[in-house]
């Protein structure tokens, strides 16, 4: 029921090669249950208790996690909302020293809904070649991005970062199939070698029924609905940064890729805080801010793939609740 697929693999590698830039074989790839097996795979490849790991602040938080249980530090590296988001290379480099083992990457990235620019990522790969530091980029969102942006993947600017980089990516935010688990990652020949053994009585690949279904998503029998899945988040990204507009006490910047929106609500009320107050009084149930690190403090993170219909509703409740403050 588990058991390794080379065909798809095969099916997987083509995929990469045409989507990603990347040129990988069936070698290359891991099938995994979802990205999050890969986040910890990376760290027992690359990392011992005490290393440092250099993580986004704000992150999605099984980052954090991760780091913790495999007791290694993190570091780190602050993205601001005043600033866009942006990822501050300079930044970057005072943070690296010799205990640096690994970088997380997370693009288009969770909460904070950025798709990184060329420049961004050529940043990250120009310190990680200079300094030979292994990456882990969670690409899982790629499909969903906004305004004709480019999705980029990192490991594809050079062959000295691609051998530095483990990449991984899933079906389950563009095609609904969470409960499939099934995910991918590609990376150098020996790496893979290296993490099938590591993971080897500990995780598993996908399932048969999981495996089944990735012809499917790869064909382009489905650019249909690709392209009418878009066309929707487009118009719900749109109503809803309308509607944040109208909220006082509210910030939200500006959604670029994935359907999770990430404001700020100043209110001098923590995100735990935040989170008991939606939940109580408008019966809303959001993501506190705090759980993806720091600077989500005074944050909610906000699931907006639904229907207009449900936007709408969430937006008045919402309203109502913050007028009582």
């Amino acid at each position: 029921f588990y058991s390794d697929d080379t065909k798809t693999r095969e099916l997987l590698a083509e995929k990469v090669r045409k989507r990603n830039g990347l040129d990988v074989k069936a070698e290359n790839i891991m099938i995994t249950q979802g990205v999050l097996p890969a986040i910890w795979l990376a760290l027992q490849y690359t990392c011992k208790p005490g290393d440092e790991v250099i993580v986004t602040d704000p992150m999605y938080y099984p980052f954090y996690t991760a780091v913790d249980v495999t007791h290694t530090k993190p570091v780190r590296w602050p993205l601001e909302m005043e600033e866009g988001y942006r990822f501050d290379i300079e930044r970057l480099k005072e943070l690296v020293t010799r205990r640096t083992k690994l970088i997380f990457v997370c693009n288009p990235h969770n909460p904070c809904g950025r798709v990184m620019t060329r420049e961004e990522l050529k940043g990250i790969a120009d310190i990680a070649v200079d300094r030979r530091i292994m990456v882990m980029v969670d690409e899982l969102w790629e499909e969903i991005v906004f305004d004709g942006r480019e999705h980029i993947t990192l490991a594809s600017l050079s062959p000295e970062i691609e051998d530095l980089t483990i990449t991984s990516w899933g079906f389950s935010k563009a095609y609904g199939i969470a409960g499939l688990q099934l995910g991918y990652l590609s990376a150098p020949k020996d790496v893979v070698e290296d993490l099938r053994r590591i993971s080897r009585g500990v995780l598993r690949g996908a399932s048969t029924l999981a495996r089944a279904a990735v012809p499917a998503m790869l064909s382009k029998d489905l650019n249909w609905y690709r392209e009418g899945l878009m066309r929707h988040l487009h118009m719900i990204r749109d109503l809803c940064e309308r509607r944040f507009k109208e909220l006082p006490g509210v910030t939200c910047p500006k959604l670029e890729g994935t359907y999770l929106m990430f404001p700020k609500f100043n209110y001098g009320m923590s995100s735990s805080q935040l989170y008991k107050y939606m939940l109580e009084e408008a019966k809303l149930a959001f993501s506190p801010g705090s759980e993806f690190g720091y600077k989500g403090e005074g944050h909610l993170r906000m699931c907006i793939a639904t229907s207009t219909a449900i936007i709408n509703e969430v937006f008045e409740r919402m309203e109502k609740a913050l007028s009582k403050l």
